[in-house]
């Protein structure tokens, strides 16, 4: 079992590293249902009031005075409500605790509703004082790396892979959702409507009332801190947001006619359309000639010669490596030796004259011209 894994455990739920190890387990690792199967076993759980010591009194007798002094202090009651900071999917919202609200209290969408709007107006101007969870620490190398060749020495290139490779998840950065509470409904930022008599949509309300963040309703990820403002809207019904205004998009003519009384050139048109004819024979040609330059082969290969000249040429996987050579050659006025080499990983082609461009594998490869 992953260490990182029980580390977000116990950082988001504050559970023991023993806890967080048996619900990680009971879950196949994965999080989400783990932190599922965890707050539903804790809300199912109710706190047993501990029995408050009574005070004990060394005297028999009291005087008046301390008979009124007891009638007037306010006796502790054991239904205040108290309120915690719950992590969940790292929703930022404090909640209430859930045993105030009583058994035969109905919770309807509307009364999830209130809860949430009740609970945000006590909390408002409070900021969550809770740490996030911290980016793991990258190593200070990451990736393989190479082992560089020479031409002089007939030494090619060679990968080192990365020893210590771990894919490390990465935890994305804070952000900030709005949710607007129609009379009919309620909204995410200006998204579509969620109705409250879907009952689809009271788990929603349950979830933000518990202080979770629905990963769905709020398009959050995992372990992502996410500031929760809530609007209130009841009385009125729901708008949809105006689609916003782009630019014209489309092609346009251009109307018009000819003038009452003013004759009509046709050698205009004529002469207009002659020019476009030697536009289209011109392009023709530069495309014939380029595609004489590129070659019809199936393996295209871009070669660098020695004078900076970068030449793509597309070769048959059949020819040999010599018909490169060949190619290089006819392009080559420097009179002083060369050979022909990869780039990266560096392979010298003098060796593999013979082998057909499909055996060497230099198909959709870089060939770079190199002087003795």
């Amino acid at each position: 079992m992953s260490e990182d894994l029980l580390k977000q455990f116990e950082d988001v739920t504050s559970a023991s590293h023993d806890i967080a190890e048996q619900y990680l387990a009971r879950n196949g690792n994965d999080m989400a249902e783990a932190l599922n199967d965890y707050y539903r076993d804790t809300e199912g759980r109710k706190p047993t009031p501990a029995a408050e010591p009574k005070e004990k009194s060394d005297r028999k007798f009291r005087s008046m005075a301390e008979i009124r002094d007891a009638e007037e202090r306010p006796m502790d009651d054991d239904d205040d409500e108290k309120n915690f900071f719950t992590g969940g999917e790292k929703s930022g919202l404090q909640v209430e605790n859930p045993d105030n609200q009583g058994d035969d209290k109905e919770k309807s969408p509307m009364n999830l509703v209130e809860d949430l709007l009740k609970k945000a107006e006590r909390e408002a101007g409070q900021p969550d004082t809770r740490e996030p969870i911290k980016q793991p620490k990258a190593p200070k190398f990451k990736g393989a790396g190479y082992k560089l060749g020479s031409v002089e020495d007939k030494i090619e290139s060679s990968k080192i892979e990365d020893p210590n490779a771990v894919n490390r998840p990465q935890i994305p950065e804070k952000v900030t959702r709005k949710i607007t509470f129609w009379k009919e409904g309620f909204q995410v930022d200006e998204g579509k409507l969620y109705r409250y008599d879907d009952p689809a949509n009271s788990q929603y309300l349950d979830e933000l009332n518990q202080g979770r963040a629905p990963l769905g309703l709020l398009n959050v990820q995992m372990f992502q801190d996410v500031d929760v403002q809530v609007v209130k809207k009841l009385d009125e019904s729901f708008k949809p947001p105006k689609r916003k205004a782009g630019g014209f998009i489309g092609e346009g003519r251009r109307l018009g006619s000819p003038i009452p009384g003013e004759p009509i050139v046709v050698g205009g048109l004529d002469s207009q359309k002659e020019q476009q004819q030697e536009k289209e024979e011109e392009q023709e040609e530069k495309q014939e000639e380029k595609k004489e330059e590129e070659g019809s082969g199936d393996a295209r290969i871009q070669i660098r010669l020695a004078h900076g000249e970068r030449i793509v040429h597309g070769f048959n996987s059949s020819d040999t490596v010599s018909a490169i050579f060949d190619f290089v050659a006819d392009k080559t006025e420097d009179t002083r030796p060369w050979t022909l080499a990869t780039t990266f990983p560096m392979k010298l082609l003098d060796t593999m004259k013979d082998q057909t461009i499909a055996e060497s594998g230099l198909a959709n490869s870089v060939v770079v011209q190199r002087h003795k």
